[in-house]
């Protein structure tokens, strides 16, 4: 069976949702399985304060998850025009994979969340 890594952060629940979306669209075309993860918040600290499986949702991604599914869906919201630092930071932990040729086979989709940029926001930002 071939799995596909649903991999996403979400702060309040929004880009989970869709990851549990898609991975139901992706588990409705036959031979394909979703595997769900998420990536760990970020801190300021130099040591791990986070417990390495969080409190409630699905566990947290590894490299391992990587290497073992077929393809990727990223999602993650976007801040000031980039990624969340989490999703950033997991992904920069991962070049010596890209180097070693272990995901070159892994096609990557994308599912970016921004803002909305109403009228009253630019109103705010721009007078």
């Amino acid at each position: 069976m071939n799995e596909v890594l649903v991999l996403y952060y979400s702060r309040q629940g929004s880009t989970a949702a869709l990851a549990r979306q898609i991975c139901r669209g992706v588990e409705a075309v036959q031979g394909m399985q979703a595997r769900l993860r998420t990536v760990a918040p970020v801190t300021a600290t130099t040591q791990r304060l986070d417990p390495q499986v969080p409190d409630e949702g699905p566990p947290f991604a590894t490299h391992e998850d990587l290497i073992e599914c077929c393809a990727l869906i990223l999602g993650s919201p976007t801040r000031f025009g980039n990624m969340a630092a989490p999703v950033k930071f997991f992904l920069d932990g991962t070049s010596a994979l890209w180097v070693s040729g272990a995901l070159v086979v892994s096609p990557p989709a994308f599912l970016p969340r921004p803002k909305r940029f109403t009228a009253a926001r630019s109103r705010r930002c721009c007078p």
